[in-house]
C-alpha cells in the first residue's frame, strides 16, 4: 500500500474517528454533544497537507517519543548517536521518523484498525529492524483505545505515543478555558534545551499543580506549558481535560509512567497558537539517558507493549445541575 487514505471508525454513541495510513494519524473525532456534533481532534483537511505537516498532528510519533539530549544513547556499553532534528537534541524519533512515513494496513473493521511499520536496521540511528505495530478500537463506551507494540531484531530503544491535539470545545474555538486535572504529585525538571536536568521536583506550589482541576488560562504565562508529569501510579487514570461549557470531559489512562501535556503554544499557519491541547502518555523524556528514570530496552527476547485509552465523558446538564464536580475544582 502506498497511496494516502483515511479510514473511518464508528460506534453507536455517535463518535465518528477518521484515521490516515500516513504516520498512522487521528485525522478527526467527532462526537454528539445534546445532538450537536463536535470534532475535538485538530486535523488538516486535505491529506495531502500533512506531508508537511511540522506540528506532528495526530501522529504516532517515535520510534522513541520527546526529547533524547544530544542525539545520542548507551546501549549496552555502545554509545548509538541518533539523527539530531532540534539543535543538538533528537525529537519524536528525528526527521521523516514514524509520523512521516505510509503505514501498512494490517486489519480493518467497523471500530477496529491495525497499521504497521518496518523501521530498517539504522534508521535515524537506531538499532534494528524494529517491527511496529498500532491498534486502534473505538468503544461503545467512547474509548478510543490505542495499543503500540514492537519487535526488534537487537537492543533498542522504543517508545512511541499519540501526538494527537484536543479541543473538546470543537476546533473552530480556540483552546482556553479548559479545565485540566492532572494525577501528579511531580514531574520532570528541564534545562534551557528542554532537556531533563535529572531532577524529579514537586508539583506542589509550583505553576504545574493540576492535583485539583484548573483552569487553563490563555492571558497566564504559567499556563504555557510543555512538560512531562510523573502520574501516580497507584491508580488508573493519568488526566481528566473538561471543556469550557463543562459538558464534555476526556480521561486518560495509559501503561505509561509518564504524561506530556503541551499546551499548543506554538502552533502556526493553518492553526493558531493554544487551538489544540496534548496529552501524550510516554516515557520520561531523556529516559534512556537517566539511570533514575524508569525505561526499559525492547530486545529480541522483550518486546515493547504499552497502551493508551481517551475516553469521553458525556455530562447531561440542566439549569439546576452544571457539572457541580467541575466547577468546584
Amino acid at each position: 500500500m502506498t497511496e494516502l487514505r483515511s479510514f473511518l471508525l464508528s460506534n453507536q454513541q455517535g463518535d465518528e474517528v477518521c484515521i490516515t495510513n500516513y504516520g498512522a494519524r487521528i485525522v478527526q473525532w467527532h462526537t454528539l454533544v445534546e445532538d450537536e456534533e463536535r470534532n475535538i481532534v485538530l486535523g488538516y483537511s486535505k491529506l495531502a497537507d500533512y506531508l508537511d505537516d511540522a506540528a506532528h498532528l495526530g501522529a504516532i510519533v517515535g520510534p522513541y517519543a520527546n526529547r533524547i539530549g544530544h542525539s545520542h544513547v548507551n546501549i549496552n556499553d555502545q554509545q548509538m548517536q541518533l539523527a539530531s532534528n532540534e539543535g543538538l537534541n533528537h525529537l519524536h524519533g528525528g526527521p521523516n521518523a514514524l509520523s512521516h512515513v505510509l503505514w501498512q494496513l494490517e486489519a480493518q473493521e467497523a471500530q477496529f484498525i491495525s497499521f504497521s511499520y518496518r523501521c530498517e536496521d539504522g534508521f535515524n540511528g537506531y538499532p534494528g529492524p524494529i517491527h511496529f505495530k498500532v491498534d486502534y478500537q473505538l468503544t461503545e463506551e467512547s474509548e478510543l483505545k490505542i495499543t503500540l507494540s514492537a519487535t526488534a531484531e537487537q537492543a533498542t530503544i522504543v517508545g512511541p505515543t499519540s501526538h494527537a491535539y484536543f479541543n473538546l470545545a470543537g476546533v473552530e474555538h480556540n483552546a482556553n478555558e479548559h479545565l485540566l486535572h492532572i494525577n501528579a504529585q511531580y514531574y520532570t525538571d528541564l534545562d534551557d534545551k528542554m532537556i531533563p536536568t535529572g531532577d524529579i521536583l514537586p508539583v506542589a506550589g509550583s505553576r504545574y499543580d493540576f492535583t485539583k482541576p484548573r483552569i487553563l488560562k490563555h492571558d497566564d504565562e504559567r499556563d504555557q506549558i510543555d512538560l512531562n508529569f510523573v502520574i501516580n501510579q497507584r491508580d488508573d487514570w493519568q488526566a481528566v481535560l473538561i471543556s469550557p461549557d463543562k459538558k464534555l470531559q476526556l480521561h486518560v489512562q495509559s501503561s505509561y509512567p509518564g504524561l506530556q501535556i503541551y499546551t499548543g503554544d506554538h502552533l502556526s499557519g493553518k492553526f493558531s497558537p493554544r487551538q489544540g491541547i496534548c496529552l501524550e502518555p510516554q516515557y520520561f523524556p531523556d529516559s534512556p539517558n537517566q539511570r533514575e528514570f524508569p525505561f526499559q530496552l525492547t530486545t529480541p527476547e522483550q518486546p515493547f507493549r504499552q497502551e493508551i485509552v481517551y475516553q469521553l465523558v458525556k455530562i447531561l446538564q440542566t439549569a439546576g445541575d452544571k457539572n457541580k464536580h467541575a466547577e468546584d475544582g
